[in-house]
């Protein structure tokens, strides 16, 4: 007996493709047109020294590659400045429901870890307006950083997002998670990583 019929296929193929993107995440194009169609580079870096740089996918163990990021409180944060601390990067964007649906954990995970732990949300390219009255809105006190050039985006390079990245006291990437499974899952598992890298 077979459990679909030929005609049904496409349907079912379609189904599954649409349940894996919603498992996984948002896809995050890494390029965009410009008002001609022609494809251009989705940010561009600030010094010359990152310009020329050519960043890859990172895996588990690799260095997490510094950055300097406008915070939506006006402040600014930097990885090199709180080396000998354990921190969680997100990549993230207000279109992507995972990411949004998660948020929440990041929020939790601050209160409970005060400076001991930096977090920092990093915005993949939208409009500091945008972000503004995204965080405004749900009260949000976590930092949240502004990518509006795809400069930090690029150094972090990922097929999908939410992707999220803790790093040890070494500077080293301790884990990777690319999508969400809701609120309650993500900040277990986020909370059982940073334990985790605090012991080391």
């Amino acid at each position: 007996m077979k459990l679909f019929s030929s005609k049904f296929l496409p349907v079912v193929a379609l189904l599954t493709l649409g349940v894996s993107v919603c498992l996984t995440g948002c896809d995050l194009l890494s390029d965009i047109e410009d008002e001609e169609g022609q494809e251009v580079s989705s940010g561009s870096y600030e010094d010359e020294e990152d310009t020329n740089a050519n960043y890859g996918e990172l895996s588990e163990g690799d260095t997490a590659p510094d950055f300097t990021a406008e915070l939506v409180d006006g402040s600014k944060f930097s990885l090199s400045e709180n080396s000998g601390k354990v921190i969680l990067i997100n990549l993230w964007a207000t279109w992507c429901g995972p990411c949004v649906e998660e948020m929440p954990a990041f929020e939790k995970l601050n209160k409970e870890y005060g400076d001991d732990v930096k977090i920092v949300c990093v915005n993949c390219m939208e409009a500091k307006s945008d972000v503004n009255s995204f965080v405004k809105q749900n009260g949000y006190t976590f930092p949240v950083a502004y990518d509006e050039s795809g400069a930090i985006n690029m150094k972090y390079p990922t097929q999908g997002i939410p992707y999220t990245l803790v790093v040890g006291k070494d500077g080293k990437v301790k884990n990777i998670y690319v999508g969400s499974a809701g609120m309650e899952q993500q900040y277990q598992t986020y909370k059982d990583a940073i334990d985790a890298a605090i012991a080391e």
